[in-house]
């Protein structure tokens, strides 16, 4: 409060009363109330993204998975990933120019994901194609050291075990679509066949014709 005295000005300061009190202890609460708030609010948003992270790593796990190591395909999780790095990496793009950091980090962390699946299954279908290539050569290479030695090809590969091969080898290290498959449907007509795209493409050697076919 101020006093005018003569000319000269003083400052008398007036006791706060019990209302005003009140009122400030009030006005403090309800800013930590709302700085509260806004703290769990950041920490739902937080755990969310993280959440969406995980869920995202555990599915495409059981994608690569189930396609690789089940089927021996990879064209689904190539695809997958082609896709969702693309939508991903322009969300986070997005999400950065809007100013939405924890979005963005979250989106680049999923991106990241899809091109790590991308990456794996492209490595392993070409580990599969070679290993496959690999065996095949083995198995055909047995079969004419048994028809050079015994005169006609083998009736069934196990024949080969254990003088040409030690055990027959799998074309690929999956659980379907893995082994070769013998054919001897006519006298004059052996062939070696595996898979090469589930569960249609097929790769046949012709041994009277000494010559790959490609199937389906």
């Amino acid at each position: 409060m101020v006093v005018l005295n003569r000319g000269t000005v003083s400052f008398v300061r007036i006791p706060a009363s019990p209302l005003d009190h009140a009122n400030t202890l009030n006005v403090a609460r309800v800013r930590k109330a709302r700085a509260e708030i806004h703290i769990s609010a950041v920490a739902v948003e937080h755990g969310g993204y993280h959440q969406s992270v995980v869920r995202s790593a555990v599915v495409l796990s059981v994608l690569f998975l189930f396609d690789l190591g089940y089927a021996g395909q990879g064209l689904l999780s190539l695809l997958v990933a082609a896709v969702g790095f693309g939508l991903l990496t322009a969300g986070a793009l997005w999400s950065a120019v809007r100013g939405a950091a924890p979005r963005a980090r979250s989106r680049a962390l999923r991106a990241s994901l899809y091109l790590v699946l991308g990456l794996a299954a492209f490595g392993t279908a070409r580990f599969h194609a070679a290993t496959a290539e690999t065996h095949a050569a083995r198995v055909i290479e047995a079969c004419r050291a048994f028809e050079a030695r015994r005169g006609p090809l083998p009736n069934r590969l196990d024949d080969l075990i254990p003088e040409f091969l030690s055990a027959v080898p799998r074309a690929k290290y999956t659980l379907a679509w893995g082994a070769f498959t013998y054919s001897t449907a006519a006298p004059n007509r052996h062939t070696l066949m595996y898979v090469t795209l589930p569960p249609f493409g097929r790769r046949v050697y012709h041994f009277e014709e000494n010559r790959w076919s490609q199937l389906d």
